[in-house]
């Protein structure tokens, strides 16, 4: 008797995607597992993406979900729109900027099939590819992460707080995770660092040694400084969920020193809101009559001296 292959949810996440959108949905159409579930977000996109996706979808004979939102709700809720319409055993999500391997899901599958309660999520590594497909130097995790060795497997946990490595294109979930543990956090900007935190604290991550996606590099349309003082900000607020472990608390020490630099000024208010106790930083931060540089060298003095 033949066993029935498991039901997979691919979550495509959408937003003035128009350019790359046919490219990303067709690498979901080819995959060659067969027993897949589409599900499209579309965050109110402002170009023609949606349209293009209602005509793809005309010779698109498995099952799917077209949502779309009426106005814009950022990353994390528009994820968790998909991943909550999910029916499959196990789901993934993907930017549809991004490109899947035809065999991405029948391998992760494999491999996830074989393991027990214990694993939540496997993850592998991913190639770059620029704004015209043309392939860049390297690979994801160590240009965008800090490991440099082969990437882990097991309790990650202590690892992630350290930073994130994992792309998050890449990923395959079992459903149950979520039953327990929860949806992605809206109250954040981006939705999956926090996440991989979560599942590695109560399950085990396994890396597929077998490169599954393209991660498309685009330039940025936001300034760099303000690009920075939005990921602090955001990595400040997942830090403080884990600032009783002494890496999550190092952490918010090392943000916060840096956002000071910088006068990161949303970094200011959130600093003084949740550590009260960094009273040196939040005193000498609050000085509104003294210029940013006399206060660096103030702080750098008085640091000093309590050491």
């Amino acid at each position: 008797m033949i066993k029935e292959l498991p039901l997979v949810s691919i979550v495509a996440i959408n937003y003035n995607n128009s350019k790359y959108i046919i490219e990303t949905l067709d690498s979901i159409a080819n995959q060659t597992y067969e027993n897949i579930e589409l599900i499209i977000v579309d965050d109110c996109s402002t170009d023609n993406s949606v349209e293009k996706i209602d005509h793809w979808l005309l010779n698109f004979y498995k099952s799917y979900q077209f949502i779309k939102h009426s106005i814009n709700q950022g990353v994390c809720k528009t994820i968790n729109d998909g991943y909550k319409k999910a029916k499959g055993k196990y789901i993934t999500s993907i930017a549809t900027d991004d490109i899947m391997l035809l065999d991405k899901i029948q391998k992760q599958v494999e491999l996830l099939e074989k393991t027990g309660e214990e694993v939540g999520m496997l993850y592998s590594d991913a190639y770059l590819i620029g704004e015209n497909n043309e392939p860049m130097e390297g690979m994801f995790i160590k240009k965008y992460g800090y490991i440099k060795d082969i990437p882990p497997s097991g309790d990650l946990y202590k690892i992630l707080l350290k930073g994130n490595f994992i792309p998050a294109m890449s990923i395959l979930i079992k459903k149950t995770v979520f039953k327990d543990i929860g949806y992605f956090d809206e109250n954040l900007y981006y939705e999956d660092y926090d996440m991989w935190l979560r599942i590695a604290k109560k399950y085990q991550i396994i890396y597929s040694e077998f490169p599954s996606v393209k991660y498309r590099i685009r330039e940025k349309g936001l300034a760099l400084s303000t690009e920075k003082e939005i990921w602090n900000y955001n990595n400040l607020l997942i830090y403080f969920k884990h600032k009783d472990m002494e890496l999550g608390f190092c952490k918010i020490k090392e943000i916060t020193y840096s956002s000071f630099l910088d006068n990161q000024k949303s970094i200011k208010k959130l600093i003084k809101k949740h550590m009260p106790n960094f009273k040196l930083i939040n005193t000498i931060w609050g000085i509104y009559f003294l210029p940013h540089k006399i206060k660096i060298k103030l702080y750098t003095i008085l640091d000093n001296l309590k050491k």
